[in-house]
């Protein structure tokens, strides 16, 4: 509860805040000063991923290949299945042992192979999708990846030694990508439409230009806090390192579970069907994926609340990066995986509002159930915003204090509403170029990903294909999946198991229909979406470079607030004026910390006047019996 304010102290207003109501400017980073937080949830996470390695290496030493090369046109059953389809083949009723359909497990051991190709002139089958793809062209997503790994490190080693040239220059790339693009198209559409994105994106550049100069110079501030701390990036090599392996697991159990199969006898064919079991294990390992996926991202939130806050309060005693990283992986575990937690709940929610948009969009109502829909994205993507920002900022202060999750989200929200309109901090400039221009390099990996699949697959679905029609959809969906690259993947694995499964039906009634074989479609749609899937793991590698820098924005916010509730002078900060052009920014009064805590404070009304205000309620007397809470150390 705040009063009303009418009085100042040599003509400044000025606030009287408890001790309980905010912190020291100081960094807890010594050992001695760290005990475990949240242990419950450091020991669930735990669980949590000992399983998801368990269950993905079940998948994966459980998977036998059902095909093997007999030469370039033809595969054949494994002789890990063979016995089994041959028993399977044996069992048919009689009437059925005189005829076999074209990809039916019978046939392919009558025929003695099974031809490539079956979809269109490409080198996929009925039963192929993207997993399939990366599984029998290896070398696409590792040498993509390298590519990707490669950019990011560039990236990030760019931004840091010229921070205002490559951030005007991504904005140029932006534009010179769909440039390129629109020059080697030979489908007029396609190519009016990357240039129509081209032009937007410079008329919006010239619209924004002061903001991109803004960004530009708050990027510089976090490159200045990164430089002065040079070891931060050797250190989240690590944490980084952890997110490659984790993506190169999560990749690995799904490829391979798809050939953990039995056979089985079908509409009175022998075909290779998943057991059940294996897609409650996808489901899990999915969940457990984007737990550690999340929880890798806090871990480098608070290396970097560690070294760039103990730099901003109190340079002369900053912690040595590998303490920073052991603090993040040993006591604040628990605290740190709760924070991910909640974060995965937020994700989770963002995905059931937008997953079911074909039904609104496709059914009967869609007038009325898509705007509905949309309005519930919004919502959605609101809700997890918000959460996200408060998890960030609940993590920086618990890198300061060492309190557990719960105790720094409540302080921390009252420390950010003293100097943030309703506690938001809204930088979201230099967030937009950063983040952006992952975005663009995603792009342009997507494409190079998709004109590799189609080279090794025979198909053309790229610029210069036979539709342009699937060209346009393609785009708009990788558009949407790549700036969204978590729930763009689940969304991919989705649209992947739909597909297949669309397949098979439309297989199976070719079958009935006639004698001849079926008809697949896996030559439209296999390659661009394998394409995407490569493309999200590469924005989130991008993603994960411009949030080291993105994180010492926010904590130095927060650093800048916890001056202003000690009261040190900032005139002479040149973040100062960069944090007043925020939106949403208060013009701080000066602040006062006082012993004492709610509703113990004194206030003396002969000193201060008899309308003060505070933090907390407090009995106006007029002899002063307040001490200013302990500051150790001052900024320059």
């Amino acid at each position: 509860m705040i009063a009303s304010m009418n009085q100042n102290v040599d003509g400044k207003p000025i606030l009287m805040v408890a001790e309980s109501e905010t912190v020291n400017a100081r960094v807890l980073w010594q050992k001695e000063n760290r005990k475990f937080t949240d242990i419950v949830w450091a020991v669930l996470f735990g669980l949590c991923y000992l399983s998801f390695l368990v269950c993905g290496f079940f998948l994966v030493a459980k998977s036998k290949p059902r095909w093997v090369d007999a030469d370039a046109d033809y595969l054949i059953v494994s002789e890990h299945y063979r016995d089994d389809v041959e028993k399977c083949c044996a069992e048919r009723p009689e009437q059925n042992n005189d005829y076999a359909y074209y990809g039916d497990l019978c046939s392919s051991l009558e025929s003695g192979g099974r031809r490539l190709g079956t979809a269109g002139d490409s080198k996929y089958d009925y039963d192929d999708g993207i997993f399939s793809a990366f599984l029998r062209a290896p070398e696409i997503i590792i040498g993509i990846l390298a590519l990707t790994v490669s950019l990011a490190i560039l990236w990030a080693v760019l931004l840091r030694f010229f921070a205002k040239p490559i951030v005007l220059a991504t904005e140029l790339i932006k534009i010179g990508v769909f440039i390129f693009m629109g020059i080697n198209s030979y489908d007029t559409s396609s190519r009016i439409l990357c240039f129509i994105i081209a032009i937007g994106i410079l008329g919006y550049n010239v619209w924004a230009r002061d903001k991109l100069f803004f960004a530009a110079d708050m990027i510089t501030q976090s490159v200045n806090a990164l430089k002065a701390n040079p070891w931060i990036f050797p250190g989240l090599l690590f944490v980084k390192l952890f997110y490659a392996l984790n993506s190169s697991l999560f990749v690995l159990f799904f490829a391979e579970g798809i050939n953990l199969v039995e056979v089985q006898f079908e509409n009175d064919t022998c075909v290779f069907r998943n057991p059940d079991y294996s897609y409650n294990m996808f489901k899990f390992i999915g969940f457990a994926y984007l737990w550690s996926t999340l929880l890798t991202a806090k871990i480098r939130l608070a290396v970097v609340a560690n070294i760039v806050g103990s730099w901003y309060f109190h340079p002369e005693n900053k912690p040595p990066v590998t303490r920073s990283v052991i603090n993040s992986i040993t006591t604040s575990i628990g605290t740190l995986s709760l924070a991910s937690f909640i974060s995965v709940i937020a994700e989770k929610l963002n995905m059931m509002l937008m997953e079911p948009w074909y039904k609104t969009w496709c059914g009967p109502a869609c007038f009325v159930a898509t705007p509905l829909h949309i309005i519930m994205c919004v919502f959605g993507a609101f809700i997890q915003s918000f959460v996200l920002m408060l998890t960030k900022f609940a993590v920086i202060l618990h890198v300061f204090t060492g309190l557990p999750f719960v105790g720094s989200g409540k302080k921390v929200i009252k420390i950010l509403k003293r100097h943030f309109k309703g506690g938001f901090v809204t930088e979201v400039t230099s967030k937009g170029v950063l983040t952006l221009g992952a975005y663009v390099f995603s792009i342009g990996v997507t494409f190079a990903a998709w004109a590799w699949f189609d080279a090794r697959f025979r198909t053309e679905t790229l610029v210069g294909g036979k539709d342009a029609l699937w060209f346009i959809l393609y785009i708009f969906v990788g558009l949407f999946n790549l700036y969204y690259p978590v729930l763009g993947i689940y969304i991919i694995i989705l649209a992947n198991n739909f597909l297949l499964s669309w397949e098979k039906s439309m297989w199976d009634d070719d079958r009935e229909s006639s004698d001849k074989e079926g008809t697949s479609y896996q030559h439209y749609w296999v390659s661009p979406l394998a394409a995407i899937f490569v493309g999200c793991l590469a924005m989130s590698f991008f993603t994960f470079i411009a949030e080291i820098f993105l994180d010492t924005i926010d904590v130095s916010f927060l650093c800048y607030a916890i001056n202003k509730d000690n009261n040190v002078d900032l005139s002479n900060d040149d973040f100062e004026v960069l944090v007043k052009a925020v939106p949403g920014y208060i013009e701080a009064v000066d602040v006062i910390p006082v012993s004492g805590k709610e509703g113990d404070i004194t206030v003396d009304t002969k000193k201060y006047g008899d309308d003060i205000q505070t933090a907390v309620p407090a009995k106006p007397v007029e002899l002063s019996n307040l001490e200013p809470a302990p500051v150790p150390y001052d900024v320059p």
